[in-house]
């Protein structure tokens, strides 16, 4: 999938399956700040959740977040108001003149059918798809990551409320990849535990199965794991899997997994058939080239863990002078996020020998409604 001179090259865009203040979250969203230019300038979106009267505050730890863990990348971050009813008025207009002007624009959790009745067919999200356009990155996760879909899943409706499983039309955001697709975070969400199915953004398997067959055939279905992330790079050429899960790519009959460390063409996104990948497509090996990031972890059961490649960097959020952890803080944060899968596996024995063992090593971790923290013993 090629762009001409002529044209600008659409922004990187990372699809989230949760984690998006988390460990996951802080690796990706500092990889792709640093590819942005000065001034960094980020539009968080309070939209997926405005319907909650705390809209404000749940878009702004997104802000603290950013301005906490990444600001030694200088992020100039700031919550947008975009509802449907600001159009023609201040508010409204400064939305549509933040969104335009910001390098890299976030949205997160919160309710994807609300996002989309607030969004669809609106000025909102003709800027979001102009500024993805002429190279501004996209950072969606959870909710909003459902929402820029051709289709998307109204979650609450159907896992709340009782609602007839269906599909609604999404934000179509990612028009740029010429192919109508859905997105599904939370692929392998477990909270449901033995009793309820709750994979599948809470769906269930037998349920997500069910409504696979409503979606028209050339329609690509993109699961993504929690605490996962698949960055589509248009520059390159390339999507690239980083996190604690996989992804999964599945049109007709074909289904393809990547894992954390795999990369794989765009062009896929658009040739995946029942037929399979094409013919020349390479297989599913490739390591991604991210500089200054850690090789990711995966959980292959409560007791045992994958084998680590890491690059020994430097803890960029390591104050001149202070003592640095024992193991790189990468490393950590790919630590933590696999204690955050196995806690929500149940695996609680190993979760918890998980936390000594970094405990043993002088790292700390604190759970927060946030997600957890880490941080190296004795340092304030």
């Amino acid at each position: 999938m090629a762009w001409t001179k002529a044209e600008p090259v659409p922004g990187t865009v990372a699809i989230l399956g949760s984690g998006e203040a988390a460990a996951t979250g802080r690796r990706v969203l500092g990889m792709l700040l640093r590819e942005l230019a000065e001034p960094r300038t980020l539009a968080v979106l309070d939209t997926p959740a405005g319907f909650q009267p705390n809209a404000d505050r749940v878009a702004g730890k997104l802000v603290e977040f950013i301005a906490g863990r990444l600001g030694d990348l200088r992020p100039r971050a700031g919550v947008v108001r975009a509802r449907r009813e600001d159009l023609g008025a201040p508010m409204g207009e400064a939305a549509l003149a933040a969104i335009a002007a910001a390098r890299c624009v976030v949205a997160g959790p919160g309710s994807p059918s609300y996002m989309i009745r607030q969004l669809a067919d609106t000025p909102f999200v003709a800027a979001l798809r102009a500024a993805h356009r002429r190279g501004a990155t996209l950072y969606f996760a959870s909710a909003a990551a459902v929402a820029m879909g051709t289709y998307a899943i109204p979650v609450y409706e159907i896992f709340k409320v009782g609602e007839e499983p269906r599909w609604i039309p999404g934000l179509d955001v990612l028009a740029p990849l010429a192919t109508p697709l859905a997105i599904v975070p939370h692929w392998n969400n477990s909270e449901g535990g033995a009793e309820l199915d709750t994979s599948r953004c809470f769906l269930g398997q037998a349920r997500f199965d069910a409504m696979r067959r409503q979606l028209p055939h050339e329609t690509l279905v993109l699961g993504i794991d929690e605490h996962t992330a698949c960055v589509l790079d248009f520059g390159r050429g390339h999507a690239a899997v980083l996190g604690a899960g996989g992804v999964e790519l599945l049109r007709g009959e074909r289904t393809v997994r990547y894992a954390s460390g795999e990369t794989f063409p765009l062009e896929l996104l658009a040739s995946l058939d029942a037929a399979g990948a094409p013919p020349d497509a390479p297989a599913p090996a490739a390591k991604p080239s991210t500089a200054g990031m850690a090789r990711d972890v995966g959980v292959h059961g409560p007791d045992e863990m994958a084998s680590v490649e890491t690059a020994l960097v430097p803890d960029p959020w390591t104050e001149p002078g202070a003592q640095s952890p024992a193991i790189p803080a990468e490393l950590v944060d790919a630590l933590v996020a696999i204690r955050m899968e196995l806690r929500a596996a149940r695996h609680f024995a190993a979760a918890d020998h998980l936390r000594d063992a970094l405990l043993a090593a002088g790292i700390t971790i604190q759970d927060t409604p946030e997600g957890p923290h880490w941080e190296v013993a004795g340092r304030h």
